[in-house]
C-alpha cells in the first residue's frame, strides 16, 4: 500500500512539472524574457513523500532542458536547478559536475565554483567534479594554484581514470598552456559517459588543434614569402591551403607578427 501510495505521488509530482513546464513554455512564447519558476527544496520534499532521488532526477531533466534551449535571462535559472537537483539528493554526482564546465562560458564561473565545491564535499563521486574545477581555474580564473590543487583531488581519488590521474600528476609540467588545456578537455572527452559532455570536450580539442595547424602552415607561408600572412584567406590565396577548416565555436583566426594564431571576437558566429 506504501509504495502505491508513493509511486502515486511520483506519477503527480511529474504531472505537476510537465504542467509547470507547460505553463512557462507558454509564458515564454509570449515574453521571451520570463524566467522559470523554481521551487525550494523545502517545498519539494513537503510534497515528495520521500521520494528524493526520483525528484531530484526530475528537475535535472528540466536543468538539462532549460539549458539545452536559448535562455533571454543568460540561463540565471540554471544554478537554481542544479542546487534545487542537488539539495534533493546531495549524492547525485553529475549534476555538478556538468553544470561545474558548462556555466563558465556563459558568464557564470563564480556560480559554478560554488557548485564544485558544493559536489565535492557531498556527491558520492568526487573526482569528475574536482576535475572539471581544476580545469575551470585553469581557464577562466588562470589560477593554477587552484587548479592544481583540484587536479590533485581528482588525481587522489582511487575511482579517477588512470588518464585523469596522468593529466593531474603532470599538470603544470609542460610550458604550452594551449597543449596543456588540449590534454585537459582531451582527458574528460576519454572518460566521460556523458554525450553532450563528450561533443563540447571533443570540440575543444580540435578547436586547440586547428589554432596548432594554422600556425603551422603560417610557417610554411613565411618560409615561402619572407613573412607571416597578414591575413588567414592568404593561406588559400597563395595555395597553401584550399580552405581555412572551420572551427567548431565558429570562431574567425588571425596571425600575429610572431606566427601565433589568436581569436578574433565578433558578435558573428
Amino acid at each position: 500500500m506504501k509504495n502505491i501510495i508513493k509511486y502515486s505521488t511520483l506519477l503527480i509530482l511529474l504531472c505537476l512539472i510537465a504542467v509547470l513546464q507547460y505553463i512557462f513554455d507558454s509564458a515564454k512564447s509570449k515574453s521571451p524574457s520570463v524566467s522559470p519558476f523554481v521551487p525550494k527544496a523545502t517545498v519539494v520534499k513537503a510534497a515528495n513523500l520521500g521520494l528524493d532521488s526520483a525528484s531530484s532526477s526530475l528537475y535535472w531533466l528540466l536543468a538539462i532542458q532549460y539549458f539545452g534551449a536559448p535562455q533571454k535571462d543568460g540561463y540565471q535559472k540554471f544554478d537554481d536547478y542544479i542546487d534545487l537537483a542537488t539539495d534533493l539528493d546531495p549524492k547525485f554526482s553529475h549534476p555538478y559536475a556538468f553544470a561545474t564546465l558548462v556555466m563558465p562560458p556563459q558568464d557564470l564561473t563564480d556560480e559554478a565554483i560554488v557548485i564544485a565545491k558544493k559536489g565535492i564535499e557531498k556527491a558520492e563521486t568526487k573526482w569528475e567534479i574536482a576535475y572539471n574545477l581544476g580545469l575551470v581555474y585553469h581557464m577562466h580564473k588562470e589560477d593554477n594554484v587552484n587548479a592544481a590543487k583540484y587536479f590533485d583531488i581528482a588525481g587522489q581519488d582511487p575511482k579517477a581514470p588512470e588518464n585523469i590521474k596522468w593529466i593531474a600528476a603532470n599538470y603544470g609540467s609542460r610550458p604550452d598552456i594551449r597543449e596543456q588545456t588540449k590534454l585537459i578537455w582531451q582527458g574528460i572527452a576519454e572518460s566521460t559517459n556523458d554525450p553532450m559532455l563528450k561533443e563540447r570536450a571533443l570540440a575543444y580539442v580540435y578547436h586547440f588543434e586547428l589554432m596548432s595547424f594554422l600556425e603551422a602552415q603560417a610557417k610554411v607561408y613565411k618560409t615561402r614569402f619572407g613573412t607571416y600572412p597578414e591575413r588567414i584567406e592568404q593561406l588559400v590565396e597563395k595555395d597553401i591551403l584550399t580552405m581555412i577548416p572551420k572551427d567548431p565555436f565558429g570562431y574567425n583566426f588571425v596571425i600575429d607578427s610572431d606566427g601565433r594564431a589568436r581569436i578574433i571576437i565578433s558578435t558573428e558566429k
